[in-house]
């Protein structure tokens, strides 16, 4: 009965490591041979063995690391189940409601997958056609993305040149006859202050 529980420990334990190994050949595209467990180390051994490399395995790639992480969320998605069991807690009555009320959308879905069987595959001429035009289109962008960046230092020029002669001539016109007009207004105060002693001398004599 001991050898029957060590065989099954020995068999589940090499189911383990191959599944492991084919997840590590599927997500690096090789497996590490230096990992791999020998029948000759105890079961407890091969089991420290199988989770370091699981480890490893986990912090090289981020797929892995995502997967755990779904599994110690949901631990419900990765266990399978019979053809017979459903995957709900709903009864049968309620199961029947959903459906019942998305039968309208079984026909829609179902013209729509079918329509896209009736999609012409373009033929392979235009595909090589397209290919042969990314080269060209690529110098385009970058012709356009070239003038878009002249088009704007030219708009940042002439924001610069519009700014300085709105300073340098409005500003300055409009100083310059605020000035003009100040000498204007004392010339004709002194004119009429002349005219004023004038008039008061000629009434004296």
């Amino acid at each position: 009965m001991e050898n029957t529980f060590d065989k099954t420990a020995v068999d589940t334990i090499d189911l383990l490591e191959a599944r492991l190994r084919r997840i590590e050949y599927a997500v690096c595209g090789q497996v590490n041979e230096s990992a791999l467990s020998s029948n000759k180390t105890s079961a407890a051994q091969r089991l420290a063995a199988l989770e370091h490399s699981l480890h490893q395995l986990a912090s090289k790639s981020r797929v892995v690391q995502e997967l755990l992480r779904l599994h110690s969320r949901h631990p419900d998605l990765f266990q399978s189940l019979r053809p017979n069991d459903l995957p709900t807690t709903l009864d049968t009555e309620s199961l029947l409601s959903i459906i019942m009320a998305s039968a309208s959308a079984y026909p829609a879905t179902a013209s729509r997958l079918t329509s896209i069987l009736d999609v012409p595959v373009p033929p392979a001429e235009l595909s090589a056609q397209l290919i042969d035009l990314q080269p060209r289109i690529a110098k385009v962008e970058a012709l356009q993305a070239a003038q878009n960046a002249d088009i704007a230092q030219l708009r940042e020029r002439s924001a610069a040149v519009i700014q300085r002669w709105y300073t340098m001539d409005i500003l300055r016109a409009g100083e310059s006859w605020a000035e003009l007009e100040g000498r204007v207004e004392q010339v004709e105060q002194k004119v009429r202050r002349t005219a004023l002693a004038k008039r008061l001398d000629d009434d004296m004599v």
